[in-house]
C-alpha cells in the first residue's frame, strides 16, 4: 500500500505548483526537464529497486543490467549525496539520489564530486552538449538536448497516477518540479528550496542510517 505524502508536504507542493502548468501540459511535453532530473529520496529508491527486481523497468532503447543487488543497483543508476539540512535544534543528513543520465551509446554518466552537484552537472553538460541524452528512467533518449524536440511520446517510466499525492517510485524532486508555462521551468527561491529540504528531512528522517542498513544487510552485494 502506497504511503500518502504528509499533509505539510502536500500543502507545500500545492502552493508551489499554483499558477503553473497542468498535468496535461506535462504529459504533452517532450521532457527537456528530464534531461536534468531532480532527485529521489530513499523511499523512492526502494520502490524503484522493487520494480527492477520484478522486471518492471522497461524502456525502448536501453536494457537495465540484470541481477544487481540493492547497493550495486543504486550506485550504477544514481549519484548518491549526503545533504546536511538545518533543522530547529540542529541539523539532519538527508540522502539524495540523483538519477544518472544516459549517453548516446548507453553509458550512465556519473557527475564528478567535490562541488555543488547542480552547478557541476550543468557545467559538464553545457560544455559537452552532445553527452547528455536524458534521465536513465525516461522511456527513450532525448534526441537533441537541450532543445525541445517535440517528441511527446517520451515519458518518465516511474510516473503513476498517484505520484503527485503518494510516495511512489517517481522521484520526489521530480514531483516538486513544475513550469510557469510549457518548457519554461519555475526556479524555486532559496527560501522555497530550504523549506523543501527541511520538509523532506523532517518527514523522512534517518535516511542515512536506513540506507547504510539496507546496504549492509543485502546479501546480493556481498
Amino acid at each position: 500500500m502506497q504511503q500518502p505524502f504528509p499533509a505539510p508536504i502536500v500543502r507545500f507542493l500545492n502552493e508551489y505548483h499554483s499558477g503553473g502548468v497542468t498535468e496535461a501540459d506535462c504529459r504533452a511535453c517532450s521532457s527537456p526537464c528530464c534531461s536534468l532530473g531532480g532527485f529521489a529520496i530513499l523511499e523512492n529508491v526502494v520502490q524503484i529497486y522493487e520494480l527492477y527486481k520484478q522486471g518492471g523497468l522497461h524502456r525502448a532503447d536501453y536494457e537495465y543490467e540484470s541481477g544487481l543487488g540493492f547497493a550495486n543497483f543504486v550506485f550504477k543508476y544514481f549519484d548518491v549525496y549526503k545533504k546536511l539540512v538545518p533543522l530547529e535544534g540542529g541539523e539532519a543528513t538527508l540522502m539524495l539520489f540523483h538519477m544518472r543520465s544516459l549517453s548516446q551509446d548507453g553509458n550512465t554518466i556519473a557527475i564528478p564530486t567535490g562541488g555543488d552537484y547542480w552547478e557541476t552537472r550543468a557545467q559538464l553538460f553545457e560544455l559537452n552538449p552532445w553527452l547528455n541524452r536524458g534521465c536513465v528512467f525516461l522511456s527513450h533518449k532525448v534526441g537533441n538536448w537541450p532543445e525541445d524536440d517535440g517528441d511527446a511520446t517520451r515519458h518518465c517510466i516511474l510516473h503513476t497516477a498517484s505520484s503527485g499525492t503518494h510516495v511512489t517510485a517517481k522521484p520526489v524532486d521530480c514531483v516538486f518540479y513544475t513550469c510557469n508555462k510549457p518548457i519554461e521551468a519555475r526556479v524555486p527561491t532559496e527560501e522555497q528550496s530550504a523549506n523543501w529540504f527541511r520538509l523532506l528531512a523532517t518527514h523522512f528522517p534517518n535516511s542515512l542510517e536506513r540506507f547504510e542498513a539496507l546496504i549492509r544487510d543485502d546479501p546480493a552485494d556481498k
